[in-house]
């Protein structure tokens, strides 16, 4: 009851909070957009995706009209749209990776933080508990506007001459609150 309290009171809080959250992202999102790294990040970031565009009706084109070119250069031609497509394949792998390794275990660090504020010190012990899923919200995505927290904690069973401990899992999803 303790864990489910805590992980449940700390979802419905920041659910309510994300309404001054999302001005801060959108005051954060417009201030890069004009500065001069965003305007130039922006430009690059046209420059690509119309380049992979291109390559893309290309690829598309030479499938069309395959039976009208020669082969090698159909052949040329596929073995460049499978070297893109692995490459792209990679670079997401490398980001998922990252973010698993790096940026996640701070986030659920940072959960703990708040899971515990809420929990009731006498029961719930921080070495115990994990956190071991967060979903974040989409202040731009309709359909992902939602927080979600996993949380486990370990209890020792207190049996004499039985040195068991379970694992208690609780989940709370909140769909964020951002205003009218």
């Amino acid at each position: 009851m303790a864990l489910q309290h805590a992980v449940t009171e700390t979802a419905k809080q920041m659910a309510a909070s994300a309404y001054p959250v999302e001005l801060l992202a959108n005051e954060a999102k417009q201030a890069y957009s004009q500065s001069s790294v965003g305007v130039t990040a922006g430009e690059w970031l046209g420059k690509i995706t119309a380049a992979r565009d291109k390559l893309l009706q290309g690829e598309q084109w030479a499938e069309d009209y395959k039976a009208f070119i020669p082969d090698f250069a159909v052949q040329l031609v596929e073995w460049e749209q499978v070297k893109r497509e692995q490459t792209e394949q990679m670079a997401q792998d490398e980001v998922a990776q990252f973010f698993e390794e790096r940026i996640a275990p701070l986030i659920r660090s940072a959960f703990k933080q708040a899971v515990l504020r809420y929990a009731d010190a006498n029961v719930l012990k921080a070495d115990r508990l994990t956190v071991t899923e967060v979903e974040l919200p989409s202040f731009t995505e309709p359909d992902k506007k939602f927080i979600g927290i996993t949380a486990q904690y370990a209890v020792k069973l207190p049996i004499p001459f039985v040195n068991k401990s379970i694992t208690l899992r609780k989940k709370a999803y909140e769909r964020i609150w951002t205003g009218a």
